[in-house]
C-alpha cells in the first residue's frame, strides 16, 4: 500500500486533473474535426508526456521534475501540433500522423520506465557534499538577480564604460548566475525556508529584472523569467503564487497585443532608441495603449489582417519526424550514428581546436542528408529537428527506443543525486541546469544539447571547487556521538536537510 498524499500533494493532483479537464476541452472541437488515425495519435501522445507530470504531482515520486518537464514539452511540439492547423503537418496523411505518434509513444514510455525505476527509490543523503553557506548564498543569488536587472539597464538605456569583449564575459556570468538564483531563491520561497525580509527583497529584485527585460520589448525574455520563477515556486511549496500570478497575468502577459507597434515605431527608426530607467512608466503606459486598442478592434472587412502562427504552430517538431520517415530508409539510408560521433569534438573548446565544427553541425548533416538543404545553405539558415527525430534518422524505431531510454535514465540519475541535498548544494545547482535545459532542448539535436551542458556546467564546476565547502547531512544540526566521525577530514554539518522518504518508511507508514 501506499502512503496517502499530505495536502499539499493532494492539491498538485487536483491542479494536475484541472488542468487536464480545460486542456481536453479546448481541444474537443479539434479532435473530433481530424481523421480518426490523427486523433488517435494526439491523444496516445497526450497520455504518454503526462503520465510523469501526473506521477510528480501525485507525490509518486520525488525531487525536481525534470524529466516530467522534459516530457510535458512534447505536449506542444507533438501531440497539440497534430490537432491544429499546421501546414507542415497536414502536408502528411493520417496514417503518417499516426506512425509518428507511435514512435514518439515508443520514445516517450521507454523514457519513463527508466527514469521511474531510478528515482522511485531514493536513499537518506549519507554522503558528504559540496554546499554554499545558505545566509550567504541567499545574499549573493539576491545580488545576481539584482545585477540581471541592471545588466538589461545597460542594454536598453544604451549606456557604455564596458568594453565589448569583457562585456560579453561579464554579461554571460551574470545572466546564467541570475538565472540560476531565480529558480534556487524562488524555490526556497516555496518553501518558506528563507526568511521573509530576504523575500521581499528578492521579490523586488525579481521584479525590476522582469521589467527591466521586458523594456528591451523582447517580451519572450521576461515571460521566461516570470514562467520560471512561477515554478520554482510551485515546485518548492507545492502551491501556487496567487499575488505572483495575478500580477503576471494582469501586468505583462497584456503587453503582447502592443508590441509589433512599439517593435515598428521605435526599431524601424534611423537611429537607435534607448529608454532610461526614469522613462520606463511612460515607456510601459504607451505600451499598454496599443495593447488595449489592439485588444479591443475588430478589423473591417477592406481592412488586411496579418496572418500569425500560433505558439503550437511555431513549435511544431512532429513533422520533422513525419520528414525523417517518409524519406529514410527510402531513399535515403539511415545515418548509423554519425551525427552522434561528431559529439566528442563538440566538446573540445575553439581555442584548443580552431577547426571545432558548429554546434548545430549535426542538424546541418541532417538536413543535408535527406536533401532538404545544400552544405552552402545551412551557413545561413538551420531548420531544427530535435532528439526523436534525429534518433530516427540515425536508427529508425530502435533509436526512438534508445534515446529515449538514455534520457530516462540521464534524467534519472541527475534528480536522484539531488534528492535531499539543499537548494544552494552542486547536485542540486545541476539538477536545475539540466532541467532549463529539458525545458529549452525541443528544436536541439543531441551535438547542441551536449555542448551547451558542458558550457553551462562550467560556471557551477567553478563555483562548486572555488567556494563551496563540504558538508556532512546531520538532520539535528549538531555533531553526532560517534567518535569514528570526528576523525573524518569533513568537520562541517549541514543542519537543514529534506532527506528523501523511503519506500519502506513509506510502507510502515502505511501499514499503520
Amino acid at each position: 500500500m501506499a502512503l496517502p498524499p499530505p495536502q499539499k500533494t493532494q492539491t498538485m493532483t487536483l491542479l494536475f486533473w484541472a488542468g487536464m479537464v480545460a486542456l481536453l476541452s479546448a481541444n474537443l472541437d479539434s479532435l473530433r474535426a481530424v481523421p480518426p488515425s490523427t486523433a488517435i495519435g494526439a491523444l496516445a501522445i497526450g497520455v504518454a508526456c503526462m503520465f510523469p507530470v501526473y506521477l510528480w504531482c501525485d507525490g509518486q515520486v520525488q525531487g525536481l521534475p525534470v524529466f516530467p518537464f522534459f516530457s510535458l514539452t512534447y505536449l506542444w511540439t507533438f501531440c497539440l501540433p497534430l490537432l491544429s492547423e499546421n501546414p507542415n503537418v497536414w502536408a502528411y496523411s493520417p496514417e503518417a500522423h499516426l506512425k509518428a505518434a507511435l514512435s514518439t509513444v515508443l520514445f516517450l514510455v521507454s523514457g519513463t520506465v527508466i527514469w521511474l525505476q531510478i528515482v522511485r527509490t531514493p536513499e537518506t543523503v549519507k554522503k558528504p557534499f559540496r554546499a554554499l553557506k545558505t545566509d550567504t548564498a541567499d545574499n549573493v543569488f539576491i545580488a545576481m538577480v539584482a545585477a540581471g536587472a541592471f545588466l538589461n539597464m545597460y542594454v536598453v538605456g544604451g549606456w557604455s564604460g564596458i568594453p565589448d569583449k569583457l562585456f560579453t564575459i561579464v554579461r554571460g556570468i551574470i545572466l546564467g548566475l541570475s538565472f540560476l538564483g531565480i529558480f534556487v531563491l524562488a524555490y526556497r520561497a516555496g518553501q518558506n525556508s528563507m526568511p521573509r525580509t530576504k523575500q521581499y527583497i528578492f521579490f523586488a529584485a525579481l521584479v525590476a529584472n522582469i521589467a527591466t527585460a521586458a523594456a528591451g520589448l523582447i517580451l519572450k525574455t521576461a515571460l521566461t523569467l516570470f514562467l520560471l520563477s512561477v515554478m520554482a515556486y510551485v515546485i518548492g511549496g507545492k502551491r501556487l503564487p496567487v499575488i505572483g500570478l495575478l500580477m503576471g497575468f494582469f501586468l505583462l502577459l497584456p503587453l503582447h497585443y502592443g508590441k509589433h507597434e512599439m517593435r515598428h515605431k521605435y526599431w524601424e527608426s534611423e537611429t537607435a532608441h534607448y529608454v532610461q530607467p526614469w522613462q520606463y512608466p511612460a515607456w510601459f503606459s504607451e505600451w499598454h495603449g496599443y495593447a488595449e486598442e489592439n485588444k479591443n478592434h475588430v478589423p473591417e472587412r477592406w481592412e488586411k489582417v496579418e496572418e500569425k502562427e500560433s505558439f503550437v504552430e511555431r513549435s511544431s517538431v512532429i513533422h520533422m519526424l513525419m520528414m525523417a520517415q517518409e524519406k529514410i530508409p527510402e531513399p535515403y539510408p539511415y545515418l548509423g550514428g554519425k551525427t552522434y560521433a561528431i559529439i566528442p569534438g563538440l566538446l573540445v573548446p575553439r581555442i584548443l581546436n580552431p577547426q571545432k565544427p558548429r554546434s548545430h553541425e549535426g542538424t546541418h548533416m541532417l538536413n543535408v542528408h535527406v536533401r532538404r538543404q545544400t552544405y552552402q545553405q545551412t551557413w545561413k539558415t538551420t531548420i531544427a529537428w530535435g532528439l526523436l527525430p534525429e534518433a530516427y534518422a540515425n536508427f529508425g524505431y530502435f533509436g526512438c527506443l534508445l534515446i529515449g531510454g538514455i534520457m530516462g535514465a540521464f534524467y534519472g540519475t541527475i534528480t536522484l543525486a539531488a534528492i535531499g541535498t539543499p537548494p544552494f548544494s552542486a547536485r542540486m545547482m545541476f539538477c536545475v541546469l539540466v532541467m532549463s535545459l529539458a525545458l529549452a532542448s525541443t528544436e536541439w539535436t543531441a551535438g547542441v544539447y551536449a555542448a551547451t551542458l558542458f558550457q553551462s556546467s562550467v560556471p557551477i564546476v567553478g563555483i562548486k571547487y572555488a567556494f563551496m565547502k563540504v558538508y556532512r547531512p546531520n538532520s539535528r544540526g549538531r555533531k553526532p556521538n560517534n567518535l569514528l566521525a570526528y576523525k573524518s577530514p569533513v568537520k562541517n554539518y549541514y543542519p537543514y536537510l529534506i532527506q528523501p522518504k523511503s519506500k519502506d518508511n513509506q510502507a510502515a507508514k502505511s501499514f499503520r
